[in-house]
């Protein structure tokens, strides 16, 4: 470890940064590297930077003009699933509308640790509508003009571009400016090396763009074949609770107006439904008992929690291991590929099916598994689909207890019910598994990117390999090559 005690030269000081926490050795470090390289401020590359914008109202419509928020940064695309303000068009000042090429990154947290981690890149979606940029987000634009933008992000979302965003976090709520954000020196290779790097963004979020449209288009057809009508989403003020549907519970919640309007949907629907444990083995344990920061370890199971859901798949990087123990003389409850986890606390009923994996995978606390009985009684694909879908998320939230933290239990889970289409069900899961793999890509190429960007800082990107043309970067050819097998 370096030591703070080292004197600083004078033509290193800075006038806008005179406390000792910007010469931490750990940034001089960052610096000293970045500066072997040929390189540029982001202010010297970029056409603009700044800050979004916000409405008075916030974004928290499910209708209007979307919007990008910092939740929709993940540090390895832009979420498509953006949430709207109600507000005219005419509202939005011109340059908060979204670019081709833009960059994001986070200007405020509740933790400064967590100022600038996510950063992403957008490209233009020409058959939807344009989001605009909330304020608690900074953009740099017009970045194509000097450097490659796939390029720049995978930058900024390496160690050596965040920790010059932390190195620049001032007062005492952190400030982050654009003018901080230009500051970020990036080292500038030749063109053919930022290609070949944001190529694979660019292929990345086009496999984003395509999944987003499997996942779609696999709801749309489930919709029209059970003639599904979006007014069941809609909560109703007043509704009669015919003797027949009242159950066993008498709270509110449970008999909510939305939930038996749906049910009376279900019971004279034409299509078959099926009560959820008569399809999938339901495991879940009560709890992890005793499992404190001294229970992490290095090597172990994957312990998989409510957070690592990401727009379809499993954030593997944010999984911890664990060491193996009993609860109870219960077993761990362990994950394997198409089991479906289902969240059943805090934000409840999440399905997702499970990839493949190279390690053991434990479900935690508050984790469900749902395993299919006898391998073939429902497609799990298809029943992710419908799990995530309304028909079935109002019958969670119904389900759910508690105010401060929401939970369903497995008895509940148990009990959902599930409509079946099975003369259709073969399609709309290849469909979602399209999905699955799309997302699955966009995922490791955003790690491949940024991965060569620190293996170029470090000296150890074969970059005469790629300027003879004899490593490349995959194209949008050789996946769909890949979806032909599905």
């Amino acid at each position: 470890m370096s030591a703070w005690s080292q004197w600083i030269p004078v033509d290193e000081l800075s006038e806008k940064f005179v406390r000792a926490e910007f010469y931490a050795p750990i940034f001089l470090s960052i610096d000293g590297q970045i500066k072997k390289l040929p390189n540029e401020k982001l202010s010297n590359i970029s056409k603009e930077l700044f800050q979004g914008w916000s409405p008075k109202g916030g974004v928290k419509s499910e209708n209007g003009i979307p919007a990008i928020k910092v939740q929709d940064l993940s540090g390895y695309g832009l979420s498509n699933d953006f949430k709207c303000a109600d507000i005219k068009k005419e509202a939005v000042p011109n340059r908060a509308w979204a670019k081709q090429d833009d960059i994001f990154v986070i200007r405020c947290a509740h933790h400064p640790r967590y100022i600038g981690l996510s950063v992403d890149n957008f490209y233009e979606n020409e058959d939807e509508v344009e989001p605009f940029i909330t304020e608690k987000i900074i953009v740099a634009r017009g970045v194509a003009k000097k450097a490659n933008p796939g390029y720049v992000t995978s930058f900024l979302r390496t160690k050596y571009g965040y920790l010059q965003i932390q190195r620049r976090l001032g007062g005492l709520t952190a400030n982050y400016t654009p003018t901080d954000f230009g500051e970020i020196r990036i080292p500038t290779p030749s063109k053919e090396i930022q290609e070949y790097i944001g190529l694979k963004v660019e292929i990345a979020e086009k496999c984003r763009k395509q999944a987003t449209g499997f996942k779609d288009g696999a709801k749309k057809q489930f919709e029209e074949l059970i003639n599904w009508n979006s007014k069941y989403e809609i909560p109703l003020l007043s509704h009669w609770v015919k003797p027949d549907l009242m159950e066993s519970r008498m709270d509110l919640n449970f008999n909510s107006p939305r939930k038996i309007r749906l049910l009376e949907f279900l019971k004279d629907a034409a299509f078959q439904c099926e009560q959820l444990d008569s399809l999938v083995n339901i495991s879940a344990m009560i709890g992890w008992k005793g499992l404190t920061t001294e229970h992490y370890v290095s090597e172990g199971p994957w312990l998989l929690r409510g957070v690592e859901y990401r727009d379809g798949y499993i954030d593997f990087d944010a999984l911890v291991s664990v060491e193996q123990y009993k609860y109870d003389e219960q077993p761990q409850i362990h994950l394997q590929h198409k089991d479906i986890a289902m969240t059943k606390d805090g934000t409840i009923g999440k399905a997702l099916v499970v990839p493949r994996l190279n390690k053991s995978m434990a479900a935690g606390s508050t984790i469900a598994r749902l395993r299919i009985k006898n391998g073939d009684s429902i497609n799990p694909y298809f029943l992710e689909l419908v799990i995530n879908h309304p028909v079935v998320q109002i019958q969670i939230q119904s389900f759910a207890t508690g105010l401060a933290q929401p939970h369903i239990t497995q008895e509940w889970i148990a009990q959902l019910i599930i409509p079946r289409v099975e003369e259709k069900e073969a399609g709309i899961s290849k469909l979602v598994e399209k999905h699955h793999y799309l997302m699955e890509m966009a995922h490791n190429l955003s790690k491949e990117a940024k991965s060569d960007v620190e293996s170029l800082i470090e000296g150890k990107l074969d970059t005469e390999a790629i300027l003879s043309g004899k490593l490349k970067a995959p194209t949008w050819e050789d996946i769909e090559k890949e979806l032909e097998g599905i």
